[in-house]
């Protein structure tokens, strides 16, 4: 029969919720995706800078060969201030002010004394209209910052997952640790009082050498058992970073298998479908594509620009009001880049669509599988769990007989083994059904 065993001191547990609390906050993957996220963050900033105000300020002195007083210098000064800012529609604006004095180069410089304000403004009536190089990059920039988070929304999961499989392993390992020890304990116990039997003359010496070789043999699978710990605690320290050994810990208990609810597949469908970063990625993904697209056809247009700067002219020998009014074009002969961009933006955003597919197709499959896996394995528990009733009582029958003079050591090392294997069964299904539990949480976002 197997005994329970008796410890002094029993180690400090770590629950799942504990140790996937410690993966998140300390495990250097995700830390190092949130520092990628962050400079997702800082990218658009930057694009944003293309659309940042800029102040100008110039000033220059001449001395010069007059040319309407040929062989004699002349002098003058030229002063600008202004700002500029350019929005993402394409539109310039600016504003600001020019002064000279003394004999300007040209007659289009010459203000009066006190100068001359203008304002001023440049809008591209086809290409550049609405969208643009610089607002296309600030737009897909701005995309890429929900792409991040979903990203590491992604990662985050698939690395708790993973964490919890190996949680659920070293879990398993412990446990069918304590299996072999208590058949060791039990051997060992054996052993002793046949020895103490055959000192008074009541038991055979063959009977020692066949306890004594069971215990042995238990020995060496105990051994075994322990490196099976060992190794699971060693892979689950990959996810430990807070400085404890997981070998100097103990897991929970493993939960017992439940039957799912008969709505829980169509609700984890719905709710995977509707929460996996995947499908959310691939739609940010195909609305920046669709960006490139939209600009490639902008591009198609000629180029017209329509400036108009209004200003006034102040002081001595000023004149007022002043204007600039005026219409530019550019009408390219081959358009080829445009055409190859947009084809490219156009192949790319089917590429996306039928990975938008795909992808609800592979989303739905898991969620079944973990599905039938959740299911399959509280079957196989409750075979297993009968299984193990029956052995024992079997077992516990057996050792009675022993006792009784009726049987031989050898059945009952047989019947305690067989009880010990139906035991460990058990165990293995349950961590199934643990990881099973866990990857249907992971298919619908649920860590």
């Amino acid at each position: 029969m197997l005994l329970a065993l008796v410890t002094a001191a029993q180690p400090p547990t770590l629950s799942l919720d504990q140790f996937l609390a410690q993966v998140e906050q300390r495990f250097p993957k995700l830390i190092g995706a949130e520092a990628e996220r962050l400079a997702v963050s800082a990218k658009r900033q930057a694009k944003e800078g293309a659309f940042d105000p800029q102040l100008s300020l110039g000033t220059e002195s001449l001395r010069y060969n007059s040319a309407s007083s040929r062989g004699k210098a002349a002098a003058g000064a030229s002063n600008e201030l202004g700002v500029e800012v350019a929005t993402p529609y394409g539109l310039k604006l600016a504003a600001g002010r020019t002064w000279n004095a003394g004999s300007v180069k040209s007659p289009s410089s010459a203000t009066g004394s006190d100068g001359s304000y203008f304002l001023y403004a440049r809008y591209p009536l086809a290409r550049g209209g609405g969208i643009n190089e610089k607002a296309a990059g600030l737009s897909q920039a701005r995309l890429a910052e929900p792409a991040a988070t979903v990203s590491v929304a992604g990662l985050r999961q698939s690395t708790l997952l993973e964490a919890a499989q190996a949680y659920f392993d070293w879990a398993g390992a412990v446990q069918k640790l304590q299996v072999a020890q208590k058949l060791l304990d039990v051997g060992v116990f054996r052993a002793t009082g046949l020895k103490k039997e055959l000192e008074k003359g009541l038991q055979a010496a063959i009977t020692i050498t066949e306890a004594e070789a069971e215990v042995e043999r238990r020995r060496a699978n105990q051994i075994k058992a322990q490196r099976d710990v060992e190794k699971a605690a060693l892979k689950l320290s990959k996810f430990a970073w807070d400085g404890s050994d997981p070998r100097s810990l103990a897991p929970t208990a493993l939960e017992l298998p439940t039957p799912l609810a008969p709505q829980a597949l169509p609700e984890a469908l719905a709710r995977a479908q509707e929460q996996r970063p995947e499908l959310k990625l691939v739609a940010l993904q195909t609305e920046s594509v669709r960006i490139d697209g939209r600009l490639a056809q902008n591009d198609l247009k000629p180029s017209v620009d329509l400036v108009f700067s209004p200003g006034t002219d102040l002081g001595d020998k000023g004149v007022g009001g002043t204007y600039k009014f005026g219409v530019t074009a550019s009408i390219p002969l081959y358009q080829n880049d445009a055409k190859g961009r947009r084809e490219e933006a156009r192949q790319k955003e089917q590429k996306l669509t039928r990975e938008a597919e795909l992808l609800q197709r592979t989303i739905e499959l898991e969620v079944r599988d973990a599905t039938s896996a959740l299911q399959r394995a509280h079957e196989r528990f409750v075979a297993a769990q009968e299984r193990y009733e029956k052995t024992k009582k079997v077992e516990e029958g057996e050792l009675k007989l022993f006792q009784a003079g009726l049987g031989t050591l050898f059945l009952v090392n047989q019947r305690e083994q067989a009880t010990a294997e139906a035991a460990s069964l058990v165990i293995d299904i349950q961590v199934e059904y643990a990881q099973a539990q866990a990857a249907f949480r992971a298919a619908q976002m649920g860590f």
